[in-house]
């Protein structure tokens, strides 16, 4: 299996502010580390220490005209004298309150009255494992001359007035909310365009984003589809469709930007373009530019100025791992007393050091009385550390002592009770399920994980009552339609399962999995005519460059369409696979393509064998070995690997019913040795 995904974010407070003010104590220059979740992560972090003398971890945001704070570290703090309020992002605008943080002190420098956000929907208040307090806005960094060197993973705060910018500066306004500097734009394609625009420069975001009017110079030489658009408002309990917008895409040459040309082969965005009566969205921004064309380079802030610059970092290449940094943070404070060993657990995870990670967790379960959340919090953790690490045994037997409430609290109760089917333990699911329904009644995963075990039993109808009252505790009546189809399938009702599957196919264009269950639902000419229809239709929704090629390869495949096949596997490769450098995701995306294209049977089980070496146990990469199986006719060995996957993902329908699919096929395979016909008769 191959999977991409991307996500943007912006701020904006929704009330008149005066001019922050620009105090601050310290030396003229201080340094501090830029901390990301993974070496090369793309957006950057920093340490601050609170009112309370505890460090925080803060987005840097130069995006954000306010700060943010989470409401626990708020809580924690002591905040108080909170007002109510609005603020506003690309995707919409949230109700928050506000308040005044008292002081921050980032290196030698010390921030007093900072204005900050609280309870800001849609703010992750974790990155990889890393807790995170908020992110610090303009209100902060207007008070310096902001230089973030991101090759060096540094940032250094300057004294307005105590350094120089670099010759050649780019003009830079600030208008006491965002930054905002003129830029070229060079348009790729037969006909390229230089266009000059004002842009906002958003640390926090990733690409180049034009808004409404202002991309009306581009007209004609972009692309149109659906994409993603999340930000504030954001919620993990609505559906993603809602956050499905028609965008337009403009395919770049270059940008020039803080007097220096960035080439970059990412297309920018254009949003809310029928709305040509004014040149902005989401208040005033008119176009957003990201880390994206940062990364590469030294950036200049000065606000007092109105200067940026982008230059060659002049310092030491390096990467750091935020996570790395906080373990050794936390053994020098604390030392490794065994009741903060998930904390320390979850640290060593985000640095890779997963035996150390197992330890820490049985140190911690086996210490006192942990609180019952943070102990059944472990215990899953333990269970998919075990899991990874090929201890099935070990990893069973500690989800096992977890009571039915738990499980469905710590989202795993789907994932036990499959892991009970699988190992043909059915009543046992059929208990924990009924059980998990009447401890957590409204939830709607303990009724997906009892449909999910009425489905093994042949339950078809009570399961897909199950779901449907699912769907009813989500208020989403499209929910969980991917198992809908399962369940109906497995009635026999193909066309009741094809109606769920053309359904998520309309809503989420994008999904190719989706696409590929539609198609192996195909069973006649006229159905095949009527998925080629549903199948221009939701690519026509989609920019061209976002199309789920490897599963256009499947859906073509089944199909029969040799040239169409080619086409897609030849814009794949290029697109998904060889840009990666070459590793392990690198073998397991070829050889997917060419199991899903049936082609290169030998070099595909070359290269998944490979990854498989080198990455252990995936369930992507075990997704894989059984279609490149599959390819070969090597039913017995898919079946197996498709099992195994689906062991370590017991969550994940997709797995689920891959497995049951190709279960089914050993099984049609071999059913003529079975009756004494010749093999492959």
């Amino acid at each position: 299996m191959f999977l991409a995904y991307l996500s943007l974010a912006s701020l904006s407070l929704a009330k008149p502010k005066p001019a922050p003010p620009r105090t601050f104590s310290g030396p003229n220059h201080s340094e501090v580390d830029l901390l990301r979740p993974t070496e090369g992560g793309a957006r950057i972090f920093v340490q601050g220490t609170l009112p309370d003398g505890e460090l925080g971890l803060f987005l840097v945001d130069t995006g954000a005209d306010i700060s943010v704070l989470t409401r626990a570290t708020a809580e924690r703090i002591g905040l108080s004298g909170l007002q109510d309020g609005q603020i506003w992002g690309l995707s919409g605008s949230a109700r928050i309150q506000y308040g005044l943080l008292p002081s921050l002190t980032l290196g030698e420098m010390t921030v007093d009255g900072i204005e900050v956000a609280v309870g800001v929907p849609g703010f992750q208040d974790t990155i990889g494992f890393m807790p995170v307090d908020g992110l610090l806005g303009n209100n902060v960094w207007s008070r310096f001359v902001l230089e973030l060197d991101y090759p060096a993973d540094l940032m250094v705060l300057h004294a307005p007035g105590s350094v120089e910018s670099p010759r050649g500066a780019a003009p830079l306004f600030f208008d006491n909310a965002h930054v905002q500097t003129p830029i070229e734009v060079q348009t790729a394609g037969d006909e390229p365009r230089l266009v000059q625009i004002q842009a906002q420069v958003d640390t926090g975001a990733g690409e180049l984003t034009v808004c409404a009017a202002t991309g009306l110079p581009f007209e004609g030489a972009y692309t149109q589809g659906l994409e993603t658009v999340r930000g504030i408002g954001a919620s993990e309990t609505l559906p993603p469709f809602r956050f499905l917008e028609m965008t337009r895409r403009i395919p770049l040459q270059s940008v020039r930007l803080g007097g220096t040309e960035v080439v970059i082969d990412l297309p920018a965005r254009w949003m809310s373009f029928e709305d040509t009566r004014t040149p902005t969205c989401g208040g005033t921004m008119r176009a957003l530019i990201g880390h994206e064309y940062l990364a590469a380079h030294r950036v200049w802030f000065d606000y007092q100025r109105g200067k940026l610059a982008l230059r060659k970092s002049r310092r030491p290449a390096r990467q750091i791992n935020g996570h790395r940094v906080l373990y050794e943070q936390e053994l020098a404070a604390h030392g490794s007393p065994p009741e903060r060993g998930l904390l320390r657990a979850k640290l060593l995870l985000g640095h890779g050091h997963d035996e150390d990670a197992v330890g820490e967790l049985g140190r911690f379960l086996t210490s006192g009385e942990p609180d019952p959340a943070q102990r059944a919090e472990a215990r899953v953790l333990l269970a998919q550390l075990l899991q990874h690490l090929g201890k099935h045994e070990e990893a069973w037997a500690i989800l096992e002592e977890m009571s039915p409430g738990e499980l469905v609290d710590q989202d795993q109760v789907v994932g036990t009770v499959n892991g009970l089917l699988f190992a043909n333990r059915p009543a046992e699911a059929l208990r924990l399920a009924t059980d998990a329904v009447g401890d957590r009644p409204d939830s709607g995963w303990a009724h997906v994980a009892l449909a999910d075990v009425l489905l093994y039993l042949g339950q078809h109808d009570r399961a897909q009552d199950e779901l449907l009252e699912a769907a009813a505790l989500e208020h989403y009546r499209d929910a969980h339609l991917l198992r809908r189809a399962r369940v109906a399938l497995a009635a026999g009702d193909r066309y009741g399962s094809m109606a769920h599957v053309r359904k998520l196919l309309e809503l989420y264009p994008g999904g190719g999995h989706y696409l590929w269950f539609y198609a192996m639902l195909l069973d006649n000419e006229a159905d095949s005519e009527t998925f080629r229809l549903d199948l221009e239709r939701a690519m026509d929704r989609l920019h061209p460059h976002t199309r789920p090629f490897d599963f256009l390869v499947a859906a073509h495949a089944i199909l029969g369409d040799d040239q169409d096949v080619d086409r897609w596997l030849t814009e794949g490769l290029g697109q998904h696979c060889e840009p990666m450098p070459s590793s392990p995701e690198r073998d397991n995306c070829i050889a997917w393509y060419f199991a899903l294209a049936d082609r290169n049977h030998d070099e595909a089980l070359r290269r998944i064998e490979s990854a498989l070496r080198a990455s252990g146990e995936r369930p992507d990469f075990l997704d894989t070995k059984a279609m490149v199986h599959l390819a070969r006719g090597e039913f017995p060995e898919a079946r197996a690997a498709a099992r195994h996957a689906a062991r370590l993902s017991p969550n994940d329908v997709y797995m689920l019913w891959q497995a049951e699919r190709i279960e089914e096929l050993a099984a049609q395979a071999r059913r003529p040795v079975e009756h004494g016909a010749p093999e492959g008769g």
